[in-house]
């Protein structure tokens, strides 16, 4: 039997978790091997991708449709999640949060990109052929090569054009949200151009997300960048320190410390994650990974402050969350909107 690979950090975590399946259904671990993997699934977030492998390890097997199979799978999936959300301080949403585990992330179908392109069903798909441009519909994911040795990732209804000259690497993000893992040594500077936003990169990690309000959000990982403006008159470049985020509107610039940075990179592993939010801005959060919004019928229900983790696409364990935690019902449901009312 051939050896099983290493499980890098860098890996995708649901392939980190397939490796660890493998090793652990193939028998007793040594004893260095079973001390690495207790190691590794202490992680909250790797003991839930684990969960999930095993899940669908289950579902191949003919019982992953049972209902006692799903209902487990739901209460495997709240008590992961929620010792996560004391790890981090956090209140969250009154014990109710669960769902379905699948097995991928849950991004359905393939993103759409110009050119040819080969898949990966565990890192979504590296473009064999350079295309153009790039783009993912509601609730696709997207990875690819760049031809520098760089590589960027695409969240759900993105679209991304590549720009590259002998001068310079230059990306335009036309719409959507993307992570972006620059290649060092490079003598071209990395410009991700977002709406009238110019973010200039050095051998980085950042997360550029273009928002609602001709609003552009980055987030920086680590390295450095600076974020400037195309407008005439405007004052020098920001710039960004490891775990800031930086908002630019119309009303200028705002650059705030994010300690929890995985907060803003959680969507890459699937996940959803609010503290203490407006439900009006948490359903819109929702809202962008599905093709069934939900609709607030009333300004009391946007009011309601949440907090808690959830898989994206997930609606129904979204809004049954809702219904055990809050004063909310459910009064219309079809295929064009869920609407949410106040519970009298």
């Amino acid at each position: 039997m051939a050896a099983l690979p290493e499980t890098p950090e860098d890996l995708p975590l649901l392939e980190q978790a397939a490796i660890w399946f493998d090793k652990t259904s193939a028998g007793d671990l040594p004893r260095d091997e079973a001390q690495n993997f207790e190691r590794w699934r202490s992680n909250p977030d790797n003991k839930l991708a684990f969960a999930e492998v095993e899940a669908a390890h289950g579902q191949a097997r003919g019982l992953g449709n049972a209902p006692e199979m799903l209902a487990l799978r739901h209460e495997a999936l709240s008590r992961i999640v929620l010792p996560y959300a004391r790890r981090k301080r956090r209140m969250w949403l009154g014990g109710a949060i669960a769902a379905s585990l699948a097995l991928a992330v849950g991004f359905a179908g393939w993103p759409t990109v110009s050119g040819i392109l080969n898949h990966d069903m565990s890192t979504g798909a590296v473009a064999a052929v350079q295309p153009t441009s790039y783009h993912t519909a509601v609730g696709e994911q997207l990875t690819v090569a760049l031809p520098d040795g760089s590589s960027v990732t695409l969240n759900t209804d993105s679209h991304l054009r590549l720009a590259y000259t002998n001068a310079e690497r230059r990306l335009i993000l036309d719409r959507g949200q993307a992570l972006f893992r620059v290649a060092k040594g490079q003598a071209r500077p990395f410009i991700v151009q977002a709406l009238d936003r110019i973010v200039t990169a050095h051998g980085t990690t950042f997360d550029v997300r273009i928002e609602p309000g001709h609003k552009v959000r980055v987030a920086l990982i680590e390295g450095l960048v600076s974020v400037a403006t195309t407008r005439k008159g405007s004052p020098p470049p920001s710039m960004l320190q490891p775990n800031h985020v930086l908002v630019a509107s119309d009303d200028g610039v705002a650059i705030n410390p994010e300690p929890e940075m995985d907060r803003e990179t959680s969507w890459r592993n699937g996940l959803i994650v609010f503290e203490d939010e407006s439900l009006s801005d948490a359903t819109a959060e929702v809202n962008r990974y599905v093709q069934t919004p939900i609709v607030l019928q009333d300004e009391k229900l946007k009011q309601i402050r949440i907090s808690g983790a959830f898989r994206t696409g997930e609606t129904n364990a979204f809004v049954e969350a809702l219904q055990l935690s809050f004063p909310v019902r459910v009064v219309e449901r079809n295929s064009d909107k869920i609407v949410l009312a106040s519970r009298s």
